[in-house]
């Protein structure tokens, strides 16, 4: 059935879409500055006019010249949007986002072509998935509700789809997002009806399992493929459908309380400034009884693409999720595949074995889920932004414990943690630490780094509780965003 609506839309837009280059629009200039450009035009076509022609091309170019200057500086005196600032200044700035050379170090070579990287990152991404040991760990049902199956309505269908984005955006089955955006009146009832049948059903299209893989660097050198994370592009058609779900789960799991107050990714009226104001709390409570705050941020190897699906459905199933919907959740997650698009070019096709798909709508919410009783035997304090943990405590002995249990329910749940790159600091209220309050914490036998600073989601902190790294982290940004912006607009900054 969706193949069918498929291959009818792709006649449409293919017969009735025309596709080419826009040129800029000319809307944003002067009513005199276009009398100008009419002018010029008129003048080039007429022979034996040379000395009027270069006259009037000067002074168009003045004109231009001021009329820009007027814009920017509407931009950055008269109260703006910083959304529209910044889209301004990110359409003058060249910069080149193509994936330079990479470095395959099984062959101990560099990469220079786009279809050899392409099958790098393929088989870099492929390399981190688990496979489950067939063991079914114990766990207990959460709730006594149960939420099975997810109505959906034209009007829903329709309100989602008028909230695309106004994009061309690459998908699977071809279908841009403008388009579905465009015709949400037209298409909302038949899309309703495969929305319906598909949760019913439990099955999904093709199309719907498919992925087109975007690298994105996160940090270390460039060159190195596993500093990369894979972006999946999905069908819209289906990320409509995917929404639709999420907010009936998310209203469930909310009304039944059922995810953790210690979470704060990926959910509404929460975030990174809640946290760090939560987490700060507890740092001031210590201090002023004079207390060390013991913390250990805890690195996670590829959370998102090692979750184990056999037993993320445990989870679900523990949390009410059962019946119909459970079915199509189970079908939405298995059997998926991706190719990997590499400045333009696509790697073979291949296919995902584990993990929630990052880039889509459901994966962050599924991932919560997983992750949900990670703390539920911790003695200590601890918090989480998404697949960020931290547990802090001012007794050592605590937080060794709870790193213990952390290391079991990892190896329970299938999830690895990277010992090497997990950190612990010693906030103090003295100035100076004595060794006996800087203790050593491990991690499957792995002893944890110790740092002086750290950076927790975007603020530095430092051991002794003083903010100056990260206010001359501050500055320094500040700097180079100035000088970008002094480079794009070109403005030469003042001396001073």
């Amino acid at each position: 059935m969706y193949q069918d609506l498929v291959a009818l839309l792709s006649i449409l837009i293919d017969k009735f879409i025309p596709v080419k280059i826009l040129k800029p629009s000319t809307k944003l200039h002067s009513s005199s500055i276009r009398k100008l450009q009419k002018k010029k035009l008129d003048i080039w076509r007429t022979e034996g006019n040379s000395v009027n022609y270069r006259a009037l091309a000067l002074l168009l170019r003045t004109r231009l010249s001021l009329e820009e200057k007027r814009i920017t500086e509407n931009l950055l005196c008269e109260g703006s949007s910083q959304h529209a600032f910044y889209k301004f200044v990110n359409s003058r700035w060249k910069s080149d986002e193509k994936i330079g050379i990479l470095r395959d170090s099984a062959a101990e070579e560099d990469v220079t072509d786009d279809i050899t990287k392409a099958l790098l990152f393929s088989n870099t991404f492929s390399s981190v998935y688990t496979t489950d040991d067939g063991c079914a760990p114990s766990f207990s049902a959460r709730t006594s509700q149960c939420l099975s199956s997810v109505n959906v309505s034209p009007h829903i269908v329709e309100f989602h789809l008028s909230r695309l984005p106004l994009k061309t955006n690459t998908t699977p089955e071809g279908i841009p997002s403008i388009f579905l955006k465009r015709t949400c009146t037209s298409i909302a009832l038949p899309l309703s009806i495969i929305y319906e049948s598909s949760l019913q059903y439990g099955i999904i299209p093709s199309f719907w399992k498919s992925a087109i893989v975007k690298p994105l660097h996160k940090k270390g050198p460039r060159c190195d493929p596993s500093n990369y994370r894979p972006i999946s592009l999905t069908s819209s058609v289906c990320k409509v459908l995917e929404k639709i779900v999420r907010s009936e789960v998310t209203k469930y799991l909310n009304v039944n309380r059922l995810i953790i107050d210690r979470q704060y990714g990926f959910r509404a009226h929460r975030g990174t400034v809640s946290q760090l104001l939560s987490f700060q709390s507890a740092l001031i409570g210590n201090c002023m009884k004079k207390r060390v705050t013991h913390n250990v941020y805890v690195d996670f190897k590829k959370a998102f693409d090692t979750v184990s699906l056999k037993k993320l459905e445990i989870k679900l199933q523990a949390y009410g999720i059962g019946g119909s919907l459970l079915c199509w959740l189970k079908s939405f997650l298995s059997g998926r595949n991706q190719v990997v698009c590499v400045n333009g070019t696509f790697s073979a096709c291949s296919s995902v074995l584990s993990g929630v798909p990052q880039g889509s709508v459901l994966g962050p919410l599924l991932f919560l889920l997983y992750i949900n009783d990670i703390g539920d035997n911790f003695k200590s304090n601890y918090l989480l932004y998404a697949d960020d943990l931290k547990i802090f405590s001012h007794l050592s002995s605590d937080v060794q414990d709870d790193l213990d249990v952390l290391s079991n329910w990892c190896h329970t749940w299938q999830l690895d943690v990277a010992p090497n790159k997990c950190e612990h600091i010693s906030f103090r209220f003295s100035k100076r630490l004595v060794p006996s309050s800087k203790p050593t914490f491990t991690i499957s036998r792995t002893v944890v780094p110790y740092t002086d600073k750290i950076r927790d989601l975007g603020v530095h902190f430092q051991s002794n509780l003083s903010f100056d790294n990260h206010i001359e982290s501050t500055v320094l940004n500040c700097h180079k965003r100035i000088n970008i912006i002094f480079n794009v607009l070109r403005i030469h900054p003042p001396l001073d």
